[in-house]
């Protein structure tokens, strides 16, 4: 491969090699592009595309900063930083797939072990399918197509498939190990937690267990983890908080803690929610959606412990 693609794709095991008999000439740029990727990909959610005509030193240095980079973040020690980084990085590898060739994105797969095949559609495995498409209704198996065992998608659909895998990739690798890190690498952790957001705190919910439905108690419990719900279950989540009276204010608190939250998309989204008057999906579409965890004998989220609604408030650490 090209390094080119390496500077594209860092995570894959030829860019690994190519690090281990590497020699970087300048290292204090190294660090600095280091810093700066964690620093786009926390406080921006988003790092910059390399330009398209640098010189092999400069492509080195894009793939080097992935891996120092990775050392950096594991000195965080923390997960929701590790997650936000991890999405930044996948919608990176997402942005170049968009437009590189087919036999690159195909190498891609071959790298994360998604097997897929071009004919007039992307057929990709249906056990590949199953773990790596996003959680949302428009990827739900019963919406697509399917010959012989796999699953046919447009080029779009499969390259978000892939983002997925590359975010999930990276997630499982970190944190790293960060007994012996070199004193530089500290120093450069130490410069970057002082120029990202603070880590949000959860909002704590003043309940009494057991008045969510476990559905939503569910949700609930993943954003305390720094979980992405998916979009149907945000939704889905945020209709429910409204229909029992919680503030536009307080919903958007409780987000606040998803690796890729975006205060003004979410203020946004949960707005509408409640201009349009949305009510909170039946139990038969909870299902449906993928979202429903217990067999509660209703009908609706919000015939569970309907009583006890009256008195939900959210209350902001």
């Amino acid at each position: 491969m090209e390094l080119s693609f390496y500077s594209k794709y860092p995570f894959t095991r030829g860019a690994k090699e190519l690090m281990s008999s590497a020699k970087i000439g300048d290292e204090f740029q190294l660090m600095e592009i280091a810093k700066r990727r964690i620093v786009d990909a926390i406080g921006k959610g988003k790092i910059p595309l390399a330009g398209i005509e640098l010189e092999d030193s400069q492509l080195l240095l894009q793939v080097a900063s992935y891996a120092v980079s990775r050392m950096i973040v594991s000195l965080l020690k923390s997960r929701y930083y590790i997650n936000r980084y991890a999405i930044a990085e996948a919608k990176r590898a997402s942005a170049y797939m968009a437009s590189d060739s087919d036999e690159n994105v195909l190498s891609v797969a071959r790298e994360l072990g998604v097997g897929c095949e071009i004919d007039k559609y992307y057929s990709v495995r249906f056990q590949d399918y199953l773990r790596y498409a996003p959680k949302s209704v428009d990827y739900k198996l019963v919406n697509r197509k399917m010959s012989q065992g796999s699953v046919m998608l447009r080029r779009d659909e499969f390259v978000r498939v892939l983002e997925e895998a590359v975010k999930l990739k990276i997630e499982s690798e970190l944190p790293l190990s960060t007994e012996g890190m070199p004193k530089n690498i500290k120093e450069a952790s130490d410069e970057v937690r002082g120029s990202i957001p603070k880590e949000p705190q959860p909002a704590a919910i003043s309940i009494e267990k057991g008045e969510f439905a476990p559905c939503m108690q569910k949700m609930l419990e993943d954003l305390k983890t720094v979980e992405n719900l998916s979009h149907t279950a945000r939704w889905a989540l945020a209709v429910y908080l409204l229909n029992i009276g919680m503030k536009v204010d307080e919903v958007v608190k409780l987000f606040s803690t998803s690796p890729d939250f975006d205060e003004s998309v979410t203020r946004y989204q949960v707005e509408h929610a409640l201009k349009r008057g949305y009510k909170t999906p039946s139990c038969s579409s909870m299902d449906s959606y993928g979202l429903c965890v217990s067999n509660c004998g209703v009908k609706s989220p919000l015939a569970y412990r309907r009583g006890a609604f009256g008195k939900l408030s959210a209350k902001h650490e």
